[in-house]
């Protein structure tokens, strides 16, 4: 008789079957550990049964051995009985240690079928698995503030280079055509922000990380950037994905406001050659757009979204702009222009228009429905994509603002200037 423990096993009132029994019976899981235990104490009782079964038979050879004295019949009967008793014991002991080693060894084999095979694929076969030295997304890392060029009044483009390992993996097969970007710390208020990076150009170093960041009157983050001195640190974490480019994109609009130009950019080096891009550039003065000029039409002077703004007759024509040395951003948006150039139809696929706010010239929903107009036409096989990036009051009024669900950022519906105009064939997409 005995007592079965679903999952922990049984208790028989058989000493000798006892642990052999409660380990077949044991989960696999808790199998392993419990045998070895239950081992210990079998092997502690055959030891025992071991030296006095070696202590019987030695006296009992001594004494047959010697023939001198005469053995009681009472006495004789009874060594037989233990002798009897032993080779049972030892026949028991044999048997048992055979279930152990066959409920042992196929579990362990099982074990090590399968766990090699895929501890070899996780940690050797991963061809998307992070670069040595790489960093988690979700791990803040130290990295030390180059330099920053300063673009305007209010913005400076800041390059900053991994201080040490880990750093952030900038060569991820899984980010290959992605808008990324990463998060900065402020450390006393312990507090971060979200800035889209910047696109490497010729020369810059492999690891170094690029940002234009604008000093915000109320940004905690911002302001605190732009008070670092020259070789200080910086937590850092990421690469995060903002929005991935389908392989099959033939056309992307670009309605940009400010700072917002950084994502154009990203995806205008990741698409180079592979996409038609119009980029329409808002920005309140011309010292954020210095010697930047329109590659479709004049700039426009009508109404602006800019609340702070007073337009005044515009002060620069496209052909005066065109011999004005030109600025930082505008010089990058110039050397993607290059970069952009098809090889069968020799000529740039990315083109920018500029409205700078204090010139009077405002982007207008006539200049939305002209640039999706000429991208509309040619082959209409890809995808068409309309992504609308800058500050949340400029996201508001385009798009209408973005939302919060379950614990995350999602596009929420289509609202602002876009849901009144025509977009059929187009996907809105808010940054």
């Amino acid at each position: 008789m005995f007592l079965r423990v679903r999952g922990g096993g049984s208790i028989l009132q058989s000493p000798s079957l006892r642990w052999s029994r409660v380990q077949i019976l044991q989960p696999r899981s808790k199998g392993v550990l419990f045998f070895s235990q239950c081992s210990r104490v079998r092997e502690g009782k055959t030891s025992d049964n071991k030296y006095d079964s070696q202590g019987a038979s030695g006296s009992s050879a001594t004494e047959l051995g010697g023939g001198q004295e005469q053995q009681d019949p009472q006495e004789t009967v009874k060594k037989e009985k233990i002798t009897l008793s032993e080779e049972q014991d030892k026949q028991e002991q044999k048997r048992t240690g055979q279930q152990k080693k066959g409920g042992f060894g196929l579990p362990a084999l099982a074990i090590f079928a399968v766990g090699f095979p895929l501890g070899w694929y996780l940690s050797d076969y991963r061809p998307f698995g992070k670069s040595k030295g790489s960093s988690e997304p979700s791990d803040f890392i130290k990295y030390t503030l180059c330099a920053k060029e300063n673009v305007s009044s209010t913005a400076a483009i800041f390059r900053l280079r991994p201080s040490s390992k880990p750093t952030i993996d900038l060569d991820d097969p899984n980010l290959e055509r992605v808008i990324t970007s990463v998060e900065f710390k402020q450390p006393q208020l312990q507090i971060a922000r979200s800035y889209t990076c910047l696109p490497q150009e010729r020369g810059q170093h492999m690891d170094e990380l690029r940002f234009l960041i604008r000093r915000e009157r109320k940004g905690e983050v911002s302001n605190y950037l732009h008070r670092l001195p020259n070789n200080a640190e910086i937590d850092v974490r990421g690469l995060y994905p903002e929005f991935v480019l389908p392989d099959d994109v033939k056309s992307v609009a670009f309605l940009v406001g400010g700072t917002g130009i950084a994502p154009a950019m990203q995806a205008a080096d990741i698409l180079a050659g592979q996409a038609d891009i119009h980029i329409l550039w808002s920005s309140r003065r011309r010292e954020d757009c210095i010697g930047g000029y329109n590659d479709t039409k004049p700039a426009s002077q009508r109404w602006s979204f800019w609340p702070s703004s007073t337009p005044v007759k515009n002060a620069s024509g496209a052909a005066d702009l065109q011999g004005v040395e030109k600025g930082a951003l505008v010089s990058m948006l110039e050397r993607l222009k290059m970069h952009s150039v098809s090889d069968v139809e020799q000529r740039s696929r990315l083109s920018v228009d500029y409205f700078v706010d204090e010139e009077g010239s405002f982007a207008s929903p006539e200049d939305v429905k002209h640039m999706l107009s000429s991208l509309s036409k040619g082959d209409q096989s890809g995808r068409k994509i309309l992504i609308v990036s800058g500050p949340e009051g400029f996201l508001s009024h385009w798009a209408g603002s973005k939302q919060w669900a379950d614990g995350r950022e999602v596009q929420g519906p289509l609202r602002g200037v876009l849901s009144t105009l025509d977009l059929k064939g187009w996907q809105v997409v808010k940054l």
